[in-house]
This record gives C-alpha cells, sequence and structure tokens, in this order.
C-alpha cells in the first residue's frame, strides 16, 4: 500500500516537473515579413476563390443583373483611364451600381468567413499561417478562440482590407507600434496573438530540458 501511495506521489511530482507557464508577453511573435507573406498568400487565395464564387454561382443565381451594362461601363471606365482625359470619369448607372455593391458584398461575407472559420475551425491556423508556421490564439483563458472573438477579429480584418483601408490599418499600426501589448489593432480587439509556433516549440523544448 505504501508502495502504491509512493508511485502516486512520484507521478504526481513527475507532472508538477512538466507544468510550464507562459504569458503573453514571452510568447514569441512571428517577423513582419513571415506574417506579411502569410496574409498575402491567404489574400490572393481567397480573392481567386471569392472572384470564382462570384462569377459562377452568385451573378447567374441574379439574372435580373445586366452584365452587358457591367461590361460597357467597365471598357469605358478602362478607356478613360488609358486616356489620360481631364473629363469626368464615367458614372455607372443604377443597374452597374448594383451590381457592384452585390459583388462588394460577396467579398465582404467570403473574406469574413474564410477569416472566422481559420480562427474557429481550423483552430487559428490559415492556409497561409500553415506554410509559415503561424498560428493564432486567444489570450483568454480557454483552450481555443472564442467565436464572438474570432468574429470580431474576422469582421475587423475584412473592414481594413476593403473599407477605409488607410485610415483603419493607420491605427492598426499604430497600436502594434505604441500600446504597451504590440498588438495589431484587430488581435487587440479581440484578444489574440498570432505566435511562431517553431519558435515556441524550441522555448517549450528548452523549458522541458531545463526540468530533467
Amino acid at each position: 500500500m505504501s508502495e502504491l501511495n509512493q508511485d502516486s506521489s512520484d507521478q504526481e511530482d513527475n507532472k508538477k516537473a512538466f507544468i510550464i507557464s507562459l504569458n503573453s508577453d514571452t510568447l514569441p511573435e512571428p517577423s513582419m515579413a513571415f506574417r506579411g507573406l502569410a496574409f498575402l498568400l491567404d489574400y490572393i487565395l481567397v480573392l481567386l476563390l471569392a472572384t470564382l464564387i462570384i462569377l459562377q454561382i452568385i451573378l447567374p443565381l441574379n439574372p435580373s443583373f445586366s452584365l452587358e451594362a457591367l461590361n460597357h461601363w467597365l471598357e469605358a471606365y478602362l478607356t478613360w483611364t488609358e486616356s489620360n482625359s481631364e473629363t469626368a470619369a464615367p458614372i455607372p448607372n443604377d443597374s452597374v451600381q448594383s451590381i457592384l455593391l452585390l459583388i462588394t458584398e460577396s467579398f465582404t461575407i467570403i473574406f469574413i468567413l474564410y477569416f472566422l472559420l481559420c480562427d474557429t475551425l481550423f483552430k487559428g491556423s490559415s492556409i497561409g499561417k500553415k506554410i509559415f508556421n503561424l498560428k493564432t490564439i486567444t489570450l483568454t483563458p480557454r483552450d481555443s478562440i472564442p467565436i464572438f472573438h474570432a468574429s470580431i477579429r474576422a469582421i475587423s480584418k475584412t473592414i481594413i482590407l476593403f473599407y477605409f483601408f488607410p485610415i483603419l490599418f493607420l491605427v492598426a499600426v499604430l497600436t502594434k507600434r505604441f500600446h504597451k501589448s504590440k498588438q495589431w489593432g484587430h488581435d487587440l480587439i479581440s484578444q489574440t496573438k498570432v505566435i511562431d509556433e517553431y519558435k515556441l516549440n524550441q522555448m517549450l523544448l528548452k523549458k522541458v530540458e531545463g526540468t530533467l
């Protein structure tokens, strides 16, 4: 009986020996180059996917829209840009404006869904992040990013991309530069952080080796 108690005590000691505490300040962040390349890759892939979905599914489901009118306006607009004319740019009619609005809304929804699924279903790993060994984690006391925080992150990233880009991107840069957390704006408001998984594994390995 005493041997059994001794074994249990040894197991508990071993478990305690491998408890590793890390706070958000010590988590390794990726380089700006890797994070930028990962995002650029995601952006290109989703842009291509969204374009395919819009052209093959969304627009054909709305036969009332005149694609011929859209093509006519695009040709006129391209001609205007190439001519360096001082005249006003061709104004799209109501039909063209409706198509452009549908396309913009479709791109917005597809990007939000992609970012949301990456942070929830794929546990913070997008295609670009997987390639560069990056991962988005939550700074809340949970194992995975809460759906509410993931939604905030997805929506804010998409808004930065498609709406008010210079202003909101500048705000995100300023929070990264001057806020005490050194987080990007969309990471800050969603209580998340992007980490370098390779560096994190190296840190954990060193800490484990130090406990042996």
